[in-house]
């Protein structure tokens, strides 16, 4: 199948239109573990917070406000593509979202006004390809109507033939001496970003990253992923406080209102299960990226997983529609950034008060 022109989204494309930013900043963010530049787009001005202290120690002294004043400050929010290179989907959303917020259009031609009016009053920062070594590596940029072919070029195949899937993935890290072909998935080091040590990363793209996050502050951090069944969900993540979790299962209600009311399908926190501590499981949970943001941050931070775009005859989760849903994210997570600057604001404001009497 022949990619339309607005889905483009191979090394190439992520170079031309990084690099054709004129409304922006475009800054190579790091070198990939295999040389390839990491673009990051920032729109509107960094701004001082009055920093003092990291966010650990600022959760000592009990006020985040020596890390991060937010006070007047516009809400930050940072999107990252493809941390899995194979997943190609978002970085074809991001690469339409800079054409709009460059020409006020995306790359079909059509106008998301609401979006661009949205981050005039922002700072946001984009990563359109996370991982440019895997994304070289894959072929592709729709998904084959193969499975088979599918994973063997996102995942990779193990030494002895077999498939290098998304469970047995990880059973070996880095996994570059197991496999006879290393698929999307890893940096030219056979490092999953999303299965690194973020105590001590090996992979330079999450050190990039993680200061990134660090002197950004980010409110909302999406990070874009492929693996719904229907157009979208968000993944939470594990470990985090319950306020956050609080906010997360609002900003998903936001959500899915916003994409069911386009008549798009949206998988729910409520429908796939909110996350649930339980002291008595062993081993216990893993460590997601989304958690390590938030903890370097203290901002939201979440997975947004799309479908796949594959070309099944009929396919109902076509190009376009799904193109769309990201758009919705794309307005959904600005406004809720908003909102939960202002609801973390009003939680200090009225700490501050209590703590002067």
């Amino acid at each position: 199948m022949q990619t339309p022109v607005f889905w483009e989204n191979n090394i190439e494309a992520i170079k031309n239109a990084s690099l054709n930013v004129k409304n922006g900043h475009t800054r190579v963010l790091a070198k990939s573990q295999g040389g390839r530049d990491i673009y990051l787009i920032e729109y509107g001005e960094k701004q001082c917070f009055m920093r003092r202290a990291n966010y650990n120690s600022a959760l000592y002294y009990r006020d985040l406000s020596v890390y991060a004043d937010k006070t007047g400050a516009k809400p930050v929010v940072l999107i990252v593509g493809a941390t899995h290179g194979g997943e190609i989907e978002g970085i074809s959303a991001l690469l339409n979202l800079i054409a709009e917020l460059e020409t006020g259009q995306d790359l079909r031609g059509c106008s998301h006004k609401w979006v661009s009016d949205l981050a005039s009053n922002y700072r946001l920062l984009i990563i359109p390809c996370l991982n440019p070594d895997g994304r070289a590596r894959v072929p592709f940029s729709i998904v084959p109507d193969d499975p088979a072919k599918t994973v063997y070029y996102k995942h990779g195949q193990w030494l002895d033939g077999t498939p290098a899937d998304y469970e047995s993935g990880v059973r070996v890290h880095p996994i570059i001496n197991d496999v006879s072909y290393m698929g999307g998935y890893y940096n030219d080091a056979g490092v999953n970003f999303y299965a690194d040590n973020y105590f001590s990363p090996i992979a330079p793209e999450n050190k990039a990253i993680f200061h990134l996050v660090d002197q950004e502050a980010p409110d909302l951090t999406l990070l874009l992923h492929t693996g719904c069944f229907c157009h979208a969900k968000l993944l939470q993540p594990y470990y985090v406080p319950g306020f956050i979790n609080t906010c997360i299962m609002e900003f998903d209600n936001w959500l899915c209102q916003a994409v069911e009311a386009d008549g798009l399908a949206y998988y729910s926190l409520k429908e796939h299960g909110p996350l649930a501590a339980d002291d008595n499981v062993y081993p216990p949970p893993r460590m997601p990226m989304e958690t390590a943001i938030h903890f370097i941050c203290g901002g939201l931070s979440v997975v947004y997983e799309s479908k796949e775009a594959v070309p099944y005859p009929d396919n109902p989760f076509s190009l376009d529609r799904i193109l769309d849903c990201h758009f919705i994210l794309f307005e959904q997570a600005l406004l809720y950034a908003g909102e939960f600057q202002q609801k973390c604001l009003k939680l200090r404001d009225g700490r501050s008060q209590r703590r002067s009497f």
